[in-house]
């Protein structure tokens, strides 16, 4: 699955995204994109993004609200 910027800047403040990706390695490039995209492009709502990697290579990006 392909998570683009917009995927990331679409979740609303309090929710997550779910993603299954190829790779571990996958997974912590798109982890430091999330939190490089909050610094980037900072929202009212939201104060940062949380990544939680699980065993099987899926990732969970939730939005914390401010």
């Amino acid at each position: 699955m392909k998570i683009t910027k917009n995927d990331i800047l679409k979740i609303k403040a309090g929710s997550s995204l779910t993603a299954q990706l190829g790779s571990y390695l996958e997974c912590r490039s798109l982890r430091q994109w999330a939190y490089e995209i909050a610094k980037s492009y900072p929202r009212d709502d939201v104060e940062r993004y949380s990544c939680y990697i699980s065993k099987d290579n899926k990732i969970t990006i939730t939005a914390i609200k401010k």
